[in-house]
């Protein structure tokens, strides 16, 4: 658990420095249910911090975000991928698995690093799908008072 003043300087970093952070979002119904950070370690490693509103938490939210950051990491030219997993965070360190990456645990620090494969055809094609599929969706959202307007 961080203090409000870790958080503060947290952001005050970023704000400061805010070319080198990257976020990634999920929406539900016009509210933010999670986020992945996406900090620049340097011009080779990104390093992902997650978070995950409780309430959506075990629905794949988190899973869906590590593969479509994972996917822009390699499409910017990263070839590593760093995360600090807390002691009592049990469910990132199995999404951290689950994409491949080791545990390394330290005197009750766990870290781990992906090394991430230059950019290819198909991961250039799974971005421009997601982006795709965001754009529709909020298509959607747009014009889904519109259509039940029309269609009620």
């Amino acid at each position: 658990q961080y203090t409000d003043e870790q958080i503060d300087k947290l952001v005050e970093r970023i704000v400061e420095h805010s070319d080198k952070h990257h976020f990634l979002v999920a929406e539900y119904k016009n509210n933010w249910i999670g986020c992945v950070h996406c900090a620049d370690v340097n011009d080779d490693e990104v390093e992902f911090g997650f978070t995950v509103d409780a309430e959506h938490r075990g629905n794949g939210i988190a899973d869906r975000m590590m593969r479509e950051a994972i996917v822009w990491s390699r499409n910017r030219g990263y070839t590593s991928l760093y995360m600090h997993c807390l002691p009592h965070n049990v469910p990132i360190k199995r999404l951290c698995v689950k994409h491949g990456m080791e545990l390394h645990t330290e005197y009750g620090e766990t870290d781990t690093k992906l090394a991430l494969d230059p950019p290819d055809f198909k991961s250039l094609t799974e971005e421009v799908t997601i982006r795709n599929r965001q754009a529709y969706r909020m298509l959607l959202q747009t014009f889904n008072p519109f259509l039940k307007e029309i269609y009620t």
